[in-house]
């Protein structure tokens, strides 16, 4: 897989953390890791409550999307990320994503649509997240 694609599934994948923790929350490396995400959770989310009933346009996946502002938590979404794309094959991949993107589908509908395009994600992570 190219460097950029890696990269770009790395992305999303760190979104799709985020929006779907605490489902992810089995795929941090140890209990201090998932409690930076269960407090970055928190925040994401407080965040994201308000754009949701907002008129219009609610862009409620940019708290959810954007990098985390320190080290220690961009580390732990990382790797939780890097540990739900180490599948060895699309049949394992599918199966170690099947709960995050169930959690992802009945959170957000169309974001997950979104989130799971060809902009998005490598022809490889779109194969492992495609519908049934």
């Amino acid at each position: 897989m190219p460097v950029a694609h890696y990269f770009a599934d790395l992305r999303a994948m760190a979104a799709m953390v985020f929006l779907t923790w605490p489902v992810a929350r089995e795929y941090t490396g140890t209990p201090q890791l998932a409690a930076a995400l269960d407090r970055e959770f928190d925040h994401r989310h407080a965040r994201a409550l308000p754009m949701m009933s907002a008129a219009g346009k609610r862009h409620s996946s940019r708290p959810y999307s954007a990098p985390p502002t320190d080290s220690f938590t961009t580390g732990a979404v990382l790797g939780a990320a890097a540990r739900l794309l180490e599948a060895a094959d699309p049949a394992e991949a599918r199966t170690q994503l099947a709960p995050i993107v169930t959690r992802l589908r009945r959170t957000n509908l169309a974001l997950s649509a979104y989130m799971r395009r060809p902009a998005w994600i490598s022809p490889a992570l779109r194969v492992a997240v495609k519908d049934q």
